[in-house]
């Protein structure tokens, strides 16, 4: 979608256009002969792209005339185009204490104040030109990158979809819409409104990548595939694209073709290491272990003593059946390197991979030993007993941590989702609750003890006003919008949950808890077809997850 600063910038080109001889601002309005020659030698240089020539004559017409409306517009406009918002303000409002009912005088307001950084007010200003006269694109493309900007919604849309009406042709209106209607949970409906502006459109920038993220969305992940390439032959070399391509086609299923991909990827870029990863991670998965074997091979050997690439090579051995070999390499750097931290967290990865949790902490504790004052290895071992079901073990260990790194806010995130998972909810709420003496906006936090309330469905009303908050800090964040969404859910306001939640799952790009929460709301809808599919989606992407299992089966 447009950004809302370059939006603005639009507005303010709108605003400057040089109306038409016999149009609005006809030159009968003045009574005084002098005046009229002066406005029209202005409209005449202004044509000629000579605006500050024009600006001089239109203040010499105004010392001859100085309430006419037409010249107040004139006037404005000419000094939204040479950068002089301010001005342009000021005239706009001199036309509007003479006419309050002109709807080119109010939009010239509210372009001066979206450019002077005043957006509520722009959109005020602009609303009520629209209301004046509905049959002006350019008043509805002013309030669509307005509200755009201060993230209004309902109002991006409605001037969205006005526009496309006045101009069916109009493919970054349709873009817009679609971009609004999917911000508001409406996927399928968006899906098809963006076909209208690709179909419009189809070289605009980002249009397939836009596409591409709401079939994946949706959970169709073939189309999913076809947008992201055609995005990369207009776009170029976009990895991150490349990457999400990747994603793309594992989730649908197929592997092969993602791996051939990635082995692309990573030829390309031999110093990215995580290209490197990716090719290694899906050569196991698709090709089978001796290719696999082959990927790690090439990887090591292009990062020589790089601990990281160590760790790396426990990690996928051990997930890939050959834990015994994870356990040897790592013990063999252990010999090698007795004095260095890294060497024994690696070789605790190694153990931890392979259900070996004490031999695990021994060596945890050995690399806290050399290293006392680095958080990593005391996280890890918390977070080793925290996976173990260890909880009093792993909350020793968390508030260890807090002690010598009491600044750090994620290890009270994490105390906080031990202590949780321990059954101590009001020793959790007390983590979450330090963060915020410290920082009262963080917006991590503001989530965390609201999504917290909301999942054990206690403080409700409480919840909904820090999940806001964090909102207002980060609207678009998808872990937010599933927030709230889910909270809704438990006040029973089920529409509201699945706008919400419809939203979150395009801005995460299908999370199998959103589409869970979402499956849940739809099922107490009795849209029984739409909860089975997000359950569904959900274990595609969690294919463990026993809980969306027991609620998919007791759908069939």
């Amino acid at each position: 979608m447009t950004h809302g600063f370059a939006l603005v910038l639009a507005v303010l080109a709108a605003a400057a256009t040089v109306p038409a001889a016999a149009g609005v601002d006809s030159g009968g309005e003045y009574p005084n002969e002098e005046a009229v020659r002066r406005y029209a030698q202005g409209l005449l240089l202004e044509a000629r792209g000579e605006r500050r020539q024009a600006q001089a004559e239109y203040f010499r017409a105004l010392l001859l005339d100085g309430r006419a409306p037409a010249l107040l517009r004139r006037i404005s406009s000419i000094s939204a185009a040479l950068s002089e918002p301010r001005r342009s303000l000021e005239f706009a409002e001199r036309a509007l204490a003479v006419d309050s009912a002109d709807a080119r005088s109010w939009w010239l307001k509210g372009a001066a104040l979206a450019n002077l950084g005043e957006p509520q007010p722009a959109l005020l200003a602009l609303g009520r030109a629209v209301g004046l006269d509905s049959t002006q694109a350019d008043y509805y493309r002013a309030l669509a990158g307005v509200a755009e900007l201060v993230d209004d919604l309902p109002a991006l849309e409605q001037a969205s979809r006005r526009l496309v009406w006045l101009d069916d042709e109009d493919g970054e209106a349709w873009f817009q819409l679609a971009g609004a209607t999917a911000r508001l949970g409406r996927l399928v409906e968006a899906e098809s409104l963006l076909a209208r502006a690709a179909a419009l459109n189809p070289l605009r920038p980002g249009i397939h990548l836009f596409a591409a993220r709401l079939h994946e969305a949706l959970g169709r992940w073939s189309e999913a595939v076809r947008a992201y390439r055609r995005h990369l032959e207009l776009a170029g070399d976009d990895r991150a694209a490349r990457r999400q391509l990747i994603e793309a086609l594992v989730r649908g299923g197929d592997r092969a073709t993602a791996y051939r991909e990635a082995r692309a990827l990573a030829h390309e870029s031999p110093q990215d290491a995580g290209a490197g990863q990716l090719e290694v991670e899906l050569a196991f998965a698709a090709a089978g272990t001796a290719e696999g074997l082959r990927a790690l091979d090439r990887f090591l050997a292009a990062r020589p003593h790089d601990l990281r690439a160590e760790m790396f090579a426990v990690s996928v051995l051990a997930q890939n059946g050959r834990q015994s070999q994870a356990i040897r390499r790592a013990e063999r750097l252990t010999r090698r390197q007795p004095g260095e931290a890294q060497a024994w967290v690696i070789a605790a990865r190694a153990h931890w991979l392979s259900g070996h949790t004490d031999p695990a902490a021994e060596r945890l504790r050995r690399a806290v030993a050399l290293a006392p004052d680095s958080l990593g290895p005391r996280a890890m071992l918390a977070r080793l007993y925290q996976e173990a079901r260890r909880y009093p073990e792993a909350v020793a260990a968390w508030e260890e941590a807090q002690k010598g790194h009491p600044e750090v806010n994620y290890v009270a995130f994490e105390l906080a989702t031990c202590r949780e998972l321990a059954g101590d909810l009001p020793g959790a709420e007390v983590a979450v609750r330090d963060v915020l003496r410290r920082e009262p906006d963080n917006a991590t936090a503001l989530n965390f003890l609201g999504y917290l309330f909301a999942d054990h469905n206690m403080n409700l009303q409480e919840s909904v006003e820090l999940i806001r908050r964090a909102l207002e800090r980060e609207p678009d964040n998808g872990a937010f919008v599933d927030s709230l969404g889910w909270v809704y859910y438990r006040l029973g306001r089920l529409e509201e949950a699945r706008r919400e939640l419809e939203r979150a799952v395009l801005l995460t790009r299908g999370d199998p808890v959103v589409h869970e929460h979402l499956g849940d709301v739809y099922k107490d809808l009795s849209r029984y077809d739409l909860a089975r599919d997000h359950y569904e989606r959900s274990l595609q992407a969690d294919t463990g997850n026993a809980r969306v299992r027991d609620k998919l089966q007791s759908l069939r």
